[in-house]
C-alpha cells in the first residue's frame, strides 16, 4: 500500500547509514531519478552526480548542515535523468536513531509538473497572454523603477505610447484571428526594434508602451535618440503584414506619443498620461507620425475637467442606464447577467464608459455613481421578478469600484440598498478586480466577509490581467473567478493561448471556484470552454448587453417551453448603441 500510495504521489524515500556509508533508495526513488535499479549502482557519489551541476553545491551544503547540527531540513533543486530529461525535486531530510544508530533519511518528491504549473500561473500574472510582452503591471512596476534609477543616475529615459490606426477597422472586416496575429507580429517588431535592456509592453487592445531606460545625460541628445527609436518603430509597423494560414496581406501603420524624463515626474501614471496626451496628437494631426509631448496638449487635461463636470450634470439630470448582458451556462441556459453602466445624454451619442469611468474614479464622481448602480441593479432585480421565464436560482452581477470598496461606509450604504430595495441578497453578485483588494487585504478580506455573511456572492473580475497571486486567491473568500476577455481571445491564437485558460480553469477548480469566461464571441472559443468544464460563459456569441425591456424577451425567447438546453441565439441589436 504505501509503495502504491508513494508511486501516486511521486514521492520516494531514501536512508544513508553513517556505520558503513551505505545508501538505500525505495523502488519509487528510482522511478523519479529515471535510473534502472539493476543497472544503478546507488551511492554518494552517483546520487549526487543525478543533482544539476549548478545545484550541487547547495544541495551538499544543506545536507551537511542537518548531519552538523542534527536538526531537519527541506530543499528544492534540479536533477538530470540519464536520458536528459531535467526534473525538479522537493527533498526533505533529517538525522533519526534506527536500530540503535544514527541514520540520515529522507524523502523526495517530483514536483515538475507543479513547478511548470506555478510558471505558467506567473507568466499569466505578469505578461500579456497574447503577445507574451509585459502586461500593465509588471510595467507599472518597471516604470516605477525607471524614475527613481533616472533621478539617481541624472540620465534620461523615455516612454513611448503606440495606438494602431485603424485596428478596429481591421477587426470588424478581416476577423479577430487576422486582428489577433497582427496584434502578435506587431510585438516581435516592437522588440526588435529596442535594445535587451529596454521594455515593450501590452496595455489591452492595440495600445503598446515602450519603456527606454539609460538614454543620455543631456536632454537633446536624449530627446534624439527616442525620436530616433520612434521612427524606428513607424518604419517597421509600416511594413506589410502577412497573416494567418491563408495569408492574408494587410497593413498598419501607428501614431506613436514620446516623452522623456529625468526624475522629473514622481509616478508611471503621470508617464503614461504625458505619452498618452502626445499619442492622441499623433492621431489628431493624421495618424502614422510620431509626436513628443508638449504642454500645450495639456488641453487633454481641461477636457477631462470638463467630462468630469458633465459628469456631475449627468448624474442629477438621470442620464444613466443599466444594460443587462445575459451569462449562459454550458447547458445552453440563462443563469444570471451582468449590469452594465451607460451614459446616453439627452438628444447627443452614448458615452464609452472607457472614456468616462477612469475619470469617474480619479474624480471621486465614482461613489456616488457606483450607488446609483447598486440601487437600480436592486430594483432591476425587483422587476425581473414579474418575468415569466426568469430562471430559477437568477443572479446579477454588478461591478464595484476600488474606491468604493475602499470606501468606509460602503457596507452601511450595501445593507441599506438592498433593505430599501426589498431583493434577496442572494441574488446579487459584486464583481472586484484585485486592485480592490491589493491596498490592504486584511481589510479587504473582512469586507468580503461580510458581504458574503449578506449572502452576496463574490467574482473576481478580469483575471489574466493583473497580478493575482495563489496566495491572494487561496486566503480570500472569493466565490468566482472571471476570466478576462484578452485570454478568451488567445483560444484561437494557438497552444499557447489554450494552455493559459486551461490552468486558470484548473487552478479554479482546486480552490472550488465557479468560472466564468467574459468576451466570449466564436463558436470554437464556446466548444474548447464547454469541453475544458468552464461553468459560466458571456458575450457576442449570445448577446450584446440590452436594456431591461429587451432582456426580459430575450428571456423569453430562449426559455420557451421545449427548448431547454438549446443553445441561446445570437442577439445583435446595433439600433440601440448596446456595445
Amino acid at each position: 500500500r504505501l509503495t502504491a500510495a508513494q508511486k501516486l504521489a511521486r514521492v520516494g524515500d531514501w536512508e544513508y547509514r553513517f556505520s558503513d556509508r551505505r545508501l538505500t533508495w525505495s523502488d519509487q526513488t528510482y522511478d523519479i531519478c529515471g535510473v534502472d535499479r539493476k543497472q544503478f549502482e546507488v551511492n554518494e557519489e552517483s546520487a549526487l552526480q543525478l543533482v544539476h551541476p549548478d545545484d550541487r553545491p547547495a544541495v551538499k551544503a544543506a545536507l551537511k548542515g542537518v548531519v552538523d547540527q542534527i536538526k531537519s531540513a527541506t530543499m528544492e533543486y534540479r536533477i538530470i535523468c540519464p536520458n536528459g530529461q531535467e526534473r525538479m525535486i522537493f527533498q526533505q531530510a533529517a538525522v533519526r536513531k534506527h536500530d540503535g544508530r544514527q541514520v540520515l533519511s529522507g524523502t523526495v518528491q517530483d514536483i515538475t509538473d507543479r513547478k511548470k504549473s506555478e510558471s505558467q500561473i506567473r507568466k499569466l500574472a505578469l505578461y500579456d497572454a497574447l503577445t507574451g510582452l509585459v502586461n500593465r503591471r509588471l510595467l507599472g512596476d518597471r516604470l516605477g523603477q525607471a524614475i527613481a534609477a533616472s533621478r539617481r543616475s541624472q540620465k534620461y529615459g523615455a516612454v513611448l505610447m503606440l495606438d494602431l490606426d485603424n485596428f478596429k477597422t481591421l477587426n470588424d472586416t478581416s476577423g479577430h484571428d487576422i486582428g489577433d496575429a497582427l496584434l502578435v507580429e506587431v510585438a516581435q517588431r516592437l522588440n526588435a526594434c529596442i535594445r535587451q535592456t529596454d521594455t515593450a509592453a501590452r496595455l489591452g487592445g492595440d495600445e503598446f508602451v515602450v519603456l527606454l531606460e539609460w538614454l543620455d545625460g543631456h536632454h537633446d541628445t536624449s530627446l534624439k535618440m527616442a525620436l530616433d527609436v520612434a521612427e524606428k518603430i513607424r518604419i517597421s509597423l509600416n511594413r506589410p503584414y502577412v497573416l494567418g494560414k491563408k495569408n492574408h496581406m494587410c497593413h498598419a501603420s501607428a501614431s506613436i506619443g514620446t516623452v522623456i524624463f529625468k526624475g522629473d515626474v514622481h509616478t508611471s501614471s503621470e508617464l503614461l498620461k504625458r505619452a498618452d496626451v502626445a499619442m492622441y496628437e499623433a492621431k489628431d494631426l493624421g495618424r502614422n507620425r510620431v509626436c513628443l509631448f508638449s504642454k500645450k496638449r495639456q488641453a487633454i487635461v481641461d477636457r477631462t475637467t470638463a467630462m468630469a463636470y458633465d459628469l456631475k450634470k449627468a448624474l442629477a439630470r438621470n442620464e444613466f442606464s443599466l444594460y443587462l448582458q445575459p451569462q449562459i451556462m454550458g447547458t445552453g441556459n440563462v443563469c444570471s447577467a451582468e449590469a452594465l453602466l451607460r451614459w446616453i445624454p439627452a438628444g447627443k451619442q452614448p458615452v464609452s464608459p472607457g472614456l468616462f469611468i477612469p475619470i469617474a474614479e480619479e474624480t471621486g464622481l465614482i461613489l456616488p455613481l457606483g450607488e446609483w448602480v447598486l440601487t437600480n441593479a436592486c430594483q432591476l432585480l425587483v422587476k425581473l421578478q414579474e418575468c415569466r421565464n426568469l430562471p430559477t436560482g437568477f443572479t446579477l452581477a454588478v461591478n464595484i469600484s476600488a474606491r468604493q470598496f475602499s470606501d468606509d461606509h460602503f457596507l452601511e450604504k450595501v445593507k441599506a440598498i438592498i433593505s430599501s430595495s426589498g431583493i434577496d441578497p442572494r441574488r446579487l453578485k459584486f464583481e472586484l478586480t484585485e486592485t480592490c483588494l491589493l491596498h490592504d487585504l486584511d481589510s479587504g478580506r473582512a469586507t468580503l466577509e461580510s458581504l458574503q455573511q449578506m449572502g452576496i456572492h463574490i467574482e473576481l473580475d478580469d483575471f489574466g490581467t493583473g497580478y493575482s497571486s495563489l496566495n491572494m486567491l487561496k486566503n480570500l473568500p472569493i466565490n468566482t473567478l472571471k476570466i478576462d476577455q484578452s485570454l478568451i481571445h488567445g483560444i484561437e491564437t494557438g497552444s499557447q493561448g489554450k494552455t493559459l485558460v486551461r490552468a486558470a480553469i484548473a487552478m479554479a477548480r482546486a480552490m472550488s471556484m465557479t468560472v466564468i469566461a467574459e468576451g466570449v464571441e466564436t463558436e470554437r472559443q464556446e466548444s474548447f470552454l464547454v469541453e475544458e468544464g468552464c461553468d459560466i460563459m458571456q458575450g457576442f456569441r449570445y448577446a450584446r448587453p440590452m436594456p431591461l425591456p429587451d432582456f426580459t424577451a430575450y428571456l423569453n425567447e430562449n426559455t420557451r417551453p421545449g427548448s431547454k438546453g438549446e443553445k441561446p441565439r445570437l442577439i445583435v441589436l446595433e439600433a440601440r448603441n448596446h456595445g
